[in-house]
């Protein structure tokens, strides 16, 4: 099991432009590269949905995990990421809808069901959340 400091992690969340108040489902981004992180927020955004992120590391999503109660997550795997591992069996064990992209050998063994593989476009990444079945009720 990984160790978290949740002092830490909450230093790198950021709400996004809409925050938690809009209307729409609500989605935890986690995406380790801050450029990719800020265009798939803009494009999940500009689909409907309210965006809390993007968090640098699935660590963090870890944390914050107990504390919101997304409908749906996009999770952008590291190569050798425990945390990411343990971040899906946690979604898994919530019932809460998720997407996930990086490479074939990104979750260390355990199955994600659909992995979407890198390079990925944003776009591929909205028609994929937008493809889950209905996230937690709000």
């Amino acid at each position: 099991m990984v160790h978290l400091d949740p002092v830490q992690a909450r230093s790198n969340i950021r709400l996004g432009s809409s925050g938690e108040t809009g209307i729409g489902p609500l989605l935890l981004l986690i995406e380790p590269e801050p450029v990719v992180g800020l265009d798939l927020a803009d494009a999940l955004r500009g689909a409907g949905l309210r965006v809390f992120g993007p968090l640098p590391d699935a660590a963090s999503g870890l944390t914050l995990l107990p504390h919101v109660s997304p409908n749906y997550v996009v999770i952008g795997l590291l190569q050798g990421d425990e945390a990411g591992a343990n971040l899906i069996v946690s979604l898994r064990l919530r019932s809460i809808p998720f997407v996930a992209h990086g490479s074939p050998d990104a979750t260390g063994g355990v199955p994600v069901g659909a992995l979407l593989y890198e390079p990925v476009l944003a776009q591929d990444i909205v028609a994929s959340v937008l493809a889950l079945p209905d996230g937690r009720a709000e």
